[in-house]
């Protein structure tokens, strides 16, 4: 039994944020119903990379859903939707703001519906201040909030991270905010309107770099490629072969490196005995460590830093991770019976828990596939499905 077994979720988003955060919910036990445009969900047809005619990304996020079409602009299909929303415990969309509102699908109509749903907005920037219709996508929101602006090495044009942090931020955020609202219904018996946004998110994961500007009114430093601007060393470094990213956050961390490297004559030097010198010495002391770093193979510095108990890493693939022993030791891939693939694999689920563990019952979706049984289940008669099946698919 999943910790959110019996909770029933109507699930209207598209792209990366809602699915993931949806997923995420599915992956607890709830159950998620997938209700998609005409056409589908575009992440379907996003790639390079395919899985045969299935886009990596939208199999990535939309495990543990059955999916539905309804074309909202239709009367009865929104009629569909209403019913089932008398049955669930949370709504989750994604819409540019507006567009709910313009479908009568908003909060304020729903609830009408169902008082003790809990009504979840993903958006670009939030449901309120002058940006607010501004449409957002990750790359667009990772410019506006400054992570272009610090990422990739000094003097490279404007660097995206290769993985969509402000839409994964939004989705755990938006998930969150759908468990807070399960649980105040739990006191109140009314469900709620929660938000979480991808701007909102990123202003909350800069931290320190926020509150850094605020101590000094200073724009954080620019590009560093791997070092950190506080912090020394803290960054990759080359080896004979490869390069190995090593991670010292303290003085005595730093002493234990340098003794492990043959070079504890540096850990008592008054340029670098604590890390404020370190920084100010930054150049002279990464000299000496590149220097010593080059006599030796990545593999080799691997064991003699991680020996003496300093945090490092090779530089590795995605392939080297998701083969790593320890992957496998604490499922994070998972396979899944696809009604078309066959066997694929995805990655597992983070959250551990003893008594109520997350699963993967489902593969994602084909288009449409559960479209009879799920309209079934909320009473719907052959007739009438198959009325609205034939207008749920017209464009």
């Amino acid at each position: 039994m999943g910790a959110l077994d019996g909770i029933k979720v109507i699930d209207l988003t598209s792209a990366l944020a809602g699915p993931l955060c949806t997923m995420m919910l599915g992956d607890a036990g709830a159950e998620v119903i997938k209700v998609e445009p005409p056409g589908g969900d575009a992440a379907r047809g996003w790639g390079p990379p395919f899985w045969g005619d299935q886009g990596a990304e939208f199999l990535a996020i939309n495990r543990n859903k059955r999916s539905i079409v309804l074309d909202l602009k239709q009367s009865e299909a929104r009629e569909a939707l209403f019913d089932l929303c008398r049955s669930a415990d949370v709504f989750v969309e994604n819409y540019r703001r507006g567009v709910p509102e313009r479908l009568g699908i908003d909060y304020e109509s729903l609830r009408q519906i169902n008082p003790r749903l809990v009504y979840c907005s993903i958006s670009g920037f939030g449901d309120s201040g002058p940006r607010q219709f501004q449409p957002a996508y990750d790359s667009v929101m990772q410019a506006f909030v400054g992570i272009m602006h610090m990422t990739g090495a000094p003097g490279t044009p404007p660097t995206r991270t290769s993985v969509s942090v402000c839409d994964v931020g939004a989705g755990m955020y938006a998930n969150q905010a759908i468990l807070l609202g399960l649980a105040a219904r739990e006191r109140t018996g009314k469900g709620q309107r929660v938000e979480a946004s991808l701007f909102e998110s990123q202003i909350a994961w800069m931290l320190f770099r926020a509150v850094g500007y605020f101590a000094t009114g200073k724009v954080p430093a620019g590009k560093m490629g791997s070092a950190s601007a506080h912090v020394v060393p803290y960054q990759a470094y080359p080896t004979a072969d490869g390069d190995i990213m090593v991670g010292v956050l303290n003085d005595g961390l730093y002493r234990k490196l340098v003794t492990a490297m043959g070079l504890a004559e540096l850990g008592e030097h008054p340029d670098y005995v604590t890390n404020a010198q370190r920084v100010k010495n930054r150049a002279a002391l990464n000299a000496k460590l590149e220097a010593r770093f080059s006599e030796k193979g990545k593999a080799e510095w691997e064991k003699i830093i991680s020996a003496a108990g300093v945090p490092c890493s090779p530089i590795n693939t995605i392939e080297d991770a998701l083969l790593d022993p320890q992957t496998a030791a604490r499922d994070m891939i998972m396979e899944l019976d696809h009604p078309t693939l066959g066997g694929i694999k995805v990655p597992g689920i983070p959250i551990k828990m003893s008594e109520t563990p997350g699963s993967g019952r489902l593969a994602p979706p084909l288009l449409g596939q559960h479209q009879e049984e799920v309209l079934r289940e909320i009473g719907w008669s052959s007739e009438r499905i198959a009325a609205l099946g034939d207008g749920a698919r017209r464009d």
